[in-house]
C-alpha cells in the first residue's frame, strides 16, 4: 500500500472504518444522516467505501455537490445519476417531463432549465416521483459537501432558495419512506442553517436525520495503517517498526491523511526513520512554508463562515489554548480573551465555543474545561499563530 495524502484510496485501501460503516447501514434502515467531523478525518473515504458494498438490496449514489451553485444546478446532478432509474420509463408517461413541458420547458438532455428556474421545487418533486414510481428498493442519495452546496446557493442565489432547498429536501424524506439520505461536508450545516436564522429562518430542516461523527482511526488501526504505508514505502525503519508505526500515528493525531502526509515526506526524504525523529518530521510538515497539508484552512475558515465579531472570539480563544499547557476553565478563558478585546460579551463568547465544538475545533472535557479536539490542530496553530 502506497501513501496518497488527498488521494482517492481504493476501498480495500480505507483501513479501520468497518464498524462504523455497519453502524451507518443499520441507521439507515430508519433514517437518513448527517455525517459530521473535521476536515480530512475521513468522511468522504467512508462513503465511497460504502458505495462500494452497495449491493443489489439498494440503489446508491454519489456525488460531490461542492461545486453547484443553484437548485437548478442540483436537480441536473440528481438527473443524470439517476438515469439508469429513468430509462425504464416512457418520456411520455414522467411527471417531471409532463411538468417541464406545460411550464414551456426545454430539452432535457443536460436539464438546463432557464426559463423554469421559479418552479425547481416542483420539478425536483416530479423527479423523485418518477424515481419512486419505478424504484421500490431504498434509494440512498450520499450527497459530499451539501453544507458547501447551500452556503453557495445562499451566496448567489439568496437566503430564500437555500431556506426552500432544505425544506424541500426534508418534504421529500417524508414523502417517500425508501429514501435516505447522506449529508457529508467540511463546513458544518449548523453553520449554514446559522446564518440562515439570522435572515429568519425558524424551521428544523434535519431533525429528522441521525447525526453522527467520524471520528479518526481507533489507536490499534492508525498503527496498522503506518504499518501498512512504510511497508508499502519500503522505507528503512531504525528501531522497533511498530514504535515507528505507533510514532506517526500519535504525531498525526490517528487521522488517516497526515498518516498519509508523514510517510510520504518520510519516503521523499530520505527513505529512513527512527522513532525519536517523527517528531520532526512533523515539525517540518507543520513548517512548510507551502502548506502542503491545507493547514491554513482551519483559521481561514473562520474569517470566511463565521460572522465578524464572532470570528474575533474564535480566534482570541483558539489563540489562548495553543498557548496553554493543558485545558482551561470557561471562566479562565473568558477572562483572558477580554485581556484581547475588552467589549467581549459573555453570551456571545458562550454562542462562539459551542460552535467550535460542532465544528470540532475545541473538546469539552468531563471536568468542564476546553482543550483543542486534535493535537496536530494545536501544534499547527501554536506554530503558525504563536
Amino acid at each position: 500500500m502506497r501513501a496518497n495524502p488527498g488521494g482517492i484510496l481504493a476501498p480495500e485501501d480505507i483501513i479501520g472504518r468497518d464498524k462504523l460503516i455497519e453502524e451507518l447501514w443499520r441507521v439507515l434502515e430508519a433514517q437518513s444522516i448527517v455525517l459530521t467531523s473535521e476536515r480530512r478525518v475521513g468522511k468522504t473515504s467512508v462513503i465511497r467505501k460504502m458505495m462500494a458494498a452497495c449491493g443489489t438490496g439498494r440503489v446508491c449514489f454519489m456525488r460531490d455537490v461542492e461545486g453547484f451553485r443553484s437548485p437548478g444546478e442540483f436537480i441536473e446532478g440528481i438527473y443524470a445519476d439517476v438515469q439508469p432509474i429513468l430509462s425504464k420509463k416512457e418520456r411520455a408517461r414522467m411527471a417531471m417531463w409532463g411538468l417541464l413541458e406545460k411550464l414551456g420547458g426545454t430539452e432535457i438532455s443536460h436539464l438546463k432549465l432557464p426559463q423554469v428556474t421559479p418552479h425547481w421545487k416542483n420539478i425536483l418533486s416530479a423527479l423523485f416521483e418518477d424515481i419512486f414510481s419505478e424504484e421500490t428498493r431504498p434509494v440512498v442519495f450520499f450527497w459530499d459537501e451539501l453544507p458547501l452546496f447551500l452556503y453557495n446557493v445562499k451566496s448567489s442565489a439568496g437566503e430564500k432558495d437555500a431556506m426552500e432547498l432544505l425544506d424541500a429536501l426534508r418534504a421529500l424524506r417524508q414523502r417517500h419512506v425508501n429514501l435516505r439520505m447522506v449529508f457529508t461536508g467540511s463546513v458544518g450545516i449548523h453553520q449554514v442553517i446559522g446564518s440562515l436564522r439570522k435572515h429568519g429562518y425558524a424551521n428544523a430542516p434535519t431533525n429528522d436525520m441521525a447525526t453522527i461523527e467520524v471520528p479518526p482511526l481507533e489507536p490499534a488501526d492508525g498503527l496498522h495503517l503506518a504499518d501498512m504505508l512504510l511497508t508499502g514505502e519500503r522505507i528503512k525503519i531504525a528501531d522497533d517498526p511498530h514504535a515507528v508505526s505507533d510514532a506517526i500515528s500519535k504525531a498525526a493525531g490517528h487521522i488517516p491523511y497526515y498518516i498519509h502526509y508523514l510517510v510520504s515526506r518520510i519516503r521523499n526524504s530520505n527513505g529512513e526513520i527512527h522513532s525519536n525523529g517523527v517528531p520532526g518530521c512533523l515539525r517540518a510538515l507543520i513548517a512548510d512554508p507551502n502548506d502542503p497539508a491545507n493547514f491554513y484552512y482551519y483559521e481561514s475558515r473562520l474569517t470566511t463562515y463565521y460572522g465578524a465579531a464572532e470570528a474575533k472570539l474564535a480566534l482570541h480563544t483558539l489563540d489562548i489554548l495553543a498557548s496553554l499547557n493543558g485545558p482551561a476553565t470557561f471562566s479562565t478563558l473568558f477572562n483572558l480573551v477580554k485581556h484581547k478585546t475588552r467589549a467581549a460579551d459573555e453570551e456571545v463568547f458562550r454562542e462562539v465555543l459551542q460552535v467550535l465544538l460542532k465544528d470540532h475545533y475545541l473538546v469539552r472535557n468531563p471536568d468542564g474545561t476546553y482543550c483543542f479536539r486534535y493535537s496536530i490542530v494545536q501544534n499547527w496553530w501554536a506554530y503558525t499563530r504563536g
